[in-house]
């Protein structure tokens, strides 16, 4: 194709300008087999070019005399009809409304709400769902609700729909208010006809199926609806949350049905007013695994209760729930119109976008990084001098989210951007796509579409770990390329739990890199390949690779011929030793995942510094060896974006820090690992100095450091150049005797430091600074947002600074593990949750006003805990201690807990109690037998949890007032625990009769 050659000639310029630029390097490499490697990089045939471009336009002359002899022109062609769904108005299409009872009341609620009433005259409630979920069957049966007949004087509906033309919907809308026709065509006359006939009155306009984004155009038509009286109101239903934000900030979210709902909806389409009980229980099973596979959607289960509608019996149901639901011609004939809508609203980028999805199966847990690179891959976006290419299909991409087609993942916490694709709407794909793009199970070079440009291979279910072996059929294909129209090879895991498993054997690479020679993307991640040829350095059309999960040990040199690289994913190739000394040569690659740096033990080459477009490579090491890459070449890394971990900083000495700045520009990178791997005071100033040398940008927002073995940390990391941090770790620094003075970062949430066993005093801002004493200093919030803090294995650490009251105004989570020389604590008014483990010098508590959960653990001995009022507001105890506690005083004052659990062996003494608040205690004991004595005229509920051995007194625990008698007893034997849930009060017997005290537990 013409494409390809002019990417070929492109290819031989990039070529020519390396070669120019590392001749020198390539004169001096070493002699034999890495020196014809790296030569071999450069070669070139200007020939055959030549021969493809002169093939080229004899082809471009043939058509064209072939145009002029059958006059065709441009505009000739059978175009592919497309159905178009239905107008739908106000009048109720049905009469029940499965699962929607609750959203009907939300928004009648919002609609008759004063709360709800604007500045102006009316207020919008925007309903936003993908297509086919029920928002305009929602809104009709709310339109025709009793309840808004006399709260509003008038009612108008108005079909919105695609063509956003102000002066058609105008007119529209002054038909709705005159309920008669209108001839006229000019906006000014329809404004005045529509202002006279609502002046002074309430309305309710239901807007359906609104699309435009253009504010502008929205303000022009709703202009005359000004004149109408205060809480009028307007609801839009639309397919996008660009635009139901854009109309009110109050949005109505409609999502998607229970499997149980969408059966109600499959049935009621099945049944079509005929007798329901013709459908009996071996149908409903049926019918409900039908329904389960329509994936919430209304629309779908509509379609599909048709289908079954056909006849009332067990062998034509069973059909249609053993069929692909979505191959049903009828299914297609009442689904397809909808969703073709929302596909053609969409703009030409992002059909494209859309189209590629089809190259996944159902159920395919989409990652937004992965699946943007494989879109630029294609070139689908082009920078447009403001934004370049990513983040310009970034936006595409969230486009697509807000638009419905794809929706974030349930499963996966938001940060991790995990989104699926709706059954139906991977149909869509599939039908937009046509032959263009191919998906298939068994592979060979003799089953692939000829006319696909894009092909992935999914493993089957049945045969996930055979299917996918890669060969040719015959050797005459090593010679010329079999499919040169062939853009996209990617392997692809049916679902996410999936990930991971090599489901896919690979034989002769070398032929199918052959036969696809035009390769833009290659997926070949979770295979048993475990070595790459030197024929992927044919693939010069290449921009993205991803081994991923693979058995790789190392990579060709001819890979560093692929000059349009933008993406090597080598993400869990553990078995992965180094990377190619010529990698510096891809000057254009973007990401470079690697292992992550638990397994890390990769060989990085020097001239990592050359990759200066590099945006995301999450881990980096320095090594001893003189040829690995090291500090300096981080320098000029200066668009690094999310994450970056630096390791083996032990093997940069002083002498090796640049002058200029390291990490002080890298302005995209929001979360910053430095680890040195062993700890040497030997090197301590070295130490101080090369992290010093380490000053992050200040939008850093995460900073871990760990195993740093200088005595004193920067100045930096408590001035404003730590301005945006969030989140700080500090592990294993052994030798640092103070810790830094982080007490006015402005933005800091998360604070943990981890085995800082030199640590003595920790001090107000944590570290008595240069400026502690001045005025100044000391009427500042120390810790203003502070809301984690946590210290573990703080071996040395004995005394805390008394705080402010006004200090830490934030911090609700406070954890202290294993500091066994620490004697007390601050006051910290906003404390809600504290743990205390292995704490034994820890002998009182101060006042935590704001306190409702305490967990204590192993070694501790506070005294007179819990003591009124100094933690009116508790709500859990947990108390699972080795030694014993002195004193339970006066909790019958505090309010009644929710939860209570106690170790059998803790308590020692127990004073001044008569009744204990707690509702639902939990007693354990793993040495000695319980017994519990239960009240008489009290009733008791008692969940037993892993009692093998309980007996019961006088009766059984579920028996009625006047059966208990004066109590019941429960025998717990040895290594049982018992809970006890929503007590009234009952008596616990504490150690055997002959040593009785007594707890009340109320």
């Amino acid at each position: 194709m013409a494409e390809d050659v002019l990417e070929e000639l492109e290819f031989e310029a990039l070529r020519a300008s390396r070669l120019e630029r590392f001749k020198l390097q390539l004169l001096r490499s070493s002699a034999g087999k890495r020196k014809r490697e790296l030569s071999s990089l450069f070669s070139s045939s200007p020939d055959r070019l030549n021969r493809k471009i002169g093939k080229i336009m004899e082809r471009y002359n043939d058509l064209a005399r072939d145009r002029d002899a059958l006059r065709l022109r441009s505009s000739d062609g059978e175009r592919r009809r497309e159905p178009r769904p239905l107008t739908p108005t106000s009048c109720l299409t049905k009469c029940s409304l499965h699962g929607r009872e609750r959203d009907k009341k939300q928004v009648i609620k919002l609609l008759l709400s004063d709360e709800y009433n604007c500045q102006g005259v009316y207020s919008v409630v925007p309903i936003v769902g993908a297509a086919g979920v029920g928002k305009t069957s929602l809104v009709q049966h709310i339109y025709n609700d009793e309840a808004l007949r006399s709260k509003f004087d008038m009612k108008m509906w108005v079909w919105v729909c695609q063509e956003f033309d102000v002066l058609k919907l105008t007119r529209k809308l002054a038909e709705e208010a005159t309920e008669s026709p209108c001839g006229f065509a000019e906006m000014n006359q329809l404004h005045r006809i529509i202002a006279k006939r609502l002046e002074g009155k309430r309305f309710l306009l239901v807007l359906d199926d609104a699309w435009d984004e253009s504010l502008v155009r929205w303000t022009s038509l709703l202009v005359p609806l000004k004149s109408a009286a205060p809480g009028s109101r307007i609801v839009v239903t639309t397919r996008s949350a660009k635009v139901a934000r854009m109309m009110a900030f109050k949005i109505h979210q409609l999502g998607y049905l229970t499997d149980t709902t969408c059966w109600s909806v499959c049935r009621d389409a099945a049944l079509q007013d005929r007798d329901p009980s013709i459908i009996d229980d071996g149908l409903i099973s049926i019918g409900k695994s039908v329904a389960a596979k329509c994936k919430g959607l209304p629309l779908a289960a509509n379609a599909a209760g048709s289908v079954l509608s056909i006849a009332i019996d067990r062998k034509h149901w069973e059909t249609v729930e053993q069929s692909d639901l979505w191959a049903n011609n009828e299914v297609i004939d009442h689904t397809l119109p909808a969703l073709l809508v929302s596909y053609n609203s969409l703009q030409k980028p992002l059909k494209h976008f859309f189209s590629y999805c089809s190259l996944f199966p159902k159920e395919y847990v989409f990652r937004k990084d992965k699946l943007v690179r494989l879109w630029l891959a294609q070139g689908f976006a082009a920078a447009d001098g403001e934004s370049d290419a990513e983040d310009i299909a970034c936006r595409y991409f969230d486009n697509l989210v807000e638009r419905f087609f794809l929706q974030q993942s349930p499963s996966y916490d938001h940060n991790e951007q995990r989104y699926v694709m709706h059954d139906l709407y991977r149909e869509l794909a599939e039908y937009v796509a046509a032959d263009e793009y191919s998906r298939i199970e068994r592979f060979t070079l003799s089953n692939v579409n000829g006319e696909a440009r894009h092909l992935s291979l999914t493993p089957s279910e049945t045969h996930s770990h055979e299917i996918g072996e890669f060969h040719a059929s015959n050797n005459k294909y090593m010679n010329e390329p079999q499919y040169p129209g062939l853009r996209t090879l990617l392997v692809v895991q049916r679902t996410k739990h999936d990930d991971g498993r090599k489901t896919s054997s690979i034989q002769k690479p070398s032929v199918l890199f052959k036969a696809f020679v035009c390769l833009r993307a290659l997926d070949l991640s979770n295979t048993d390949m475990e070595d790459l040829p030197n024929s992927i350095g044919e693939l010069i059309h290449l921009r993205y690779l991803s081994l991923e999960n693979t058995k790789i040990k190392c990579l060709p040199e001819s890979i560093s011929s692929l000059f349009k690289l933008h993406t090597m994913n080598l993400k869990c190739c553990n078995y992965l030793s180094e990377l190619p000394q010529g990698i510096k040569f891809l000057a254009n690659l973007r990401h470079l995942e690697l292992p992550r740096i638990d397994n890390w033990n990769v060989y990085m080459p020097c001239g990592i510094s050359e990759l200066t477009n590099l945006q995301t490579m999450h881990t980096i090491k320095f090594t001893s060896d003189s040829g690995s890459c090291g500090i300096a070449d981080l320098v000029n890394l200066d668009n690094l974006r999310g994450e970056l971990c630096i390791s083996g900083i032990e093997n940069v000495s002083k002498e090796q820090i640049a002058t200029e700045a390291i990490m002080k520009n890298k302005g995209e990178l929001r979360k910053l690992v430095l680890q040195w791997s062993h700890n040497d005071s030997m090197f301590a100033n070295d130490a101080s100095s090369v992290l010093d040398s380490l000053q992050p940008h200040p939008a850093l927002e995460e900073l871990i450091i760990m195993g740093f073995f200088g005595v004193k940390f920067p100045v930096w990391m408590g001035s404003q150049c730590s301005f945006k941090l969030s989140f700080l770790e500090l592990k294993d620094c052994r030798n640092c005797k103070e810790l830094p003075s982080l007490g006015l970062l402005p933005c800091l949430k998360h604070l943990f430091i981890n085995s800082l066993t030199s640590i003595k005093h920790v001090r107000r801002m944590l570290s008595s600074g240069d400026h502690t004493s001045s005025g100044d200093f000391q009427s500042r919030t120390a810790f203003p947002t502070l809301e984690t803090l946590k210290f573990t294995d703080m071996e040395s650490w004995e005394h805390w600074d008394e705080t402010e009251a006004t200090d830490f105004p934030c911090l609700r989570h406070l954890t202290i593990l294993n500091c066994s020389k620490l004697t007390g604590l601050p006051k910290l008014l906003a404390l809600v949750d504290l743990r205390i483990k292995n704490c034994e010098c820890l002998l009182d508590l101060p006042s935590f006003p704001s306190l409702q959960c305490i967990k204590m653990e192993g070694f501790c001995r506070v005294n007179h805990l819990l003591q009124l009022p100094l933690f009116s507001q508790l709500e859990m105890l947990e108390l699972r201690c080795h030694k014993k506690l002195v004193s339970l005083r006066k909790l019958q004052h505090i309010s009644p807990f929710h939860s209570l659990r106690l170790r059998k062996e803790l308590v020692h003494k127990v004073s001044g109690c008569e009744v204990l608040p707690f509702q639902n205690p939990s007693v354990q004991d793993s040495q000695k037998t319980w017994t519990f004595l239960r009240c008489a005229g009290q009733i008791l509920e008692c969940n037993v949890v892993a009692c093998t051995d309980l007996t019961f007194g006088q009766t059984n625990v579920h028996s009625s007032e006047e059966e208990i008698g004066n109590g019941v007893i429960f025998h717990i034997g040895q290594d049982e625990a018992v809970e006890l849930v929503s007590c009234k009060p009952v008596w616990v017997q504490i150690g055997q009769p002959e040593e009785v005290e007594i707890i009340c537990i109320d």
